[in-house]
């Protein structure tokens, strides 16, 4: 290669002038390389290490799946680390069995004072134990207002009694859109997904309440049809 050079008219000055400049060439590509590997693999780790629900003391971390927010999931767990909690029970011991479903129509204040221990979006973790199921309820909707309301005031309680980390997602449709069930449901599965991860979904109807606590909203091998009997049916 120096031969070349010479005979093209370049003295050694110029010739190691052009070396280093390709050698400093050379090695910033190769640290720009170095560095998008390092990016990747740091990222990587840190979806093996929190890809799933981990409480520590009070905090749990959960995987994002915008895999650009994962600085905030690293820093924010290093901050505030502390013991992993224990796994609730299998059967939760604050079970009441039977309970007659409240029909009061709360206002929307008076339900988000009530249910303070809820965490932003309407999501509840145990805060002494990891819940063993992290349940999405997909509730269709369209213009029953006051069945909504009287459906969380019933059914949050009787979550946070079996220790289910949960979230309630209401799908509401256009209303110059016709109606269509099934689609409410795709889309609450898929944006709940976007947002947490979650092991099971439970459809649910805004006009059903649960009157036995006892029928556990967890994640099963199988599928399960929740409501068996209804009232109006006479529980046939």
């Amino acid at each position: 290669m120096t031969t070349s050079l010479l005979e093209h008219g370049l003295n050694a000055k110029q010739i190691l002038r052009l070396l280093f400049r390709k050698f400093r060439d050379l090695c910033n590509l190769r640290c720009i390389s170095i560095i998008g590997l390092a990016f990747l693999i740091v990222q990587f780790l840190l979806l093996i290490l929190y890809g799933h629900t981990r409480c520590e003391g009070e905090i749990c971390v959960t995987e994002s799946r915008n895999t650009s927010s994962f600085y905030s999931i690293f820093f924010w767990n290093w901050r505030k680390k502390g013991p992993l909690l224990p796994l609730c029970p299998t059967i939760p011991p604050g079970l009441y069995g039977y309970i007659k479903p409240s029909t009061e129509v709360l206002t929307w204040a008076e339900l988000e004072s009530k249910f303070l221990n809820l965490h932003y979006g309407g999501r509840y973790k145990p805060p002494n134990c990891t819940s063993r199921h992290r349940v999405a309820i997909i509730v269709p909707f369209r213009d029953r207002e006051i069945h909504l309301k009287i459906f969380l005031n019933n059914l949050h309680p009787i979550l946070q009694r079996q220790q289910i980390e949960y979230g309630i997602y209401v799908v509401d449709l256009d209303l110059k859109v016709q109606f269509n069930r099934a689609l409410l449901l795709n889309v609450g599965v898929l944006e709940s997904l976007r947002l947490h991860d979650y092991q099971c979904f439970i459809f649910h109807d805004v006009d059903l309440l649960p009157e036995n606590d006892n029928n556990l909203y967890t994640c099963p091998d199988n599928p399960r049809h929740m409501s068996v009997a209804v009232n109006r049916l006479k529980y046939k």
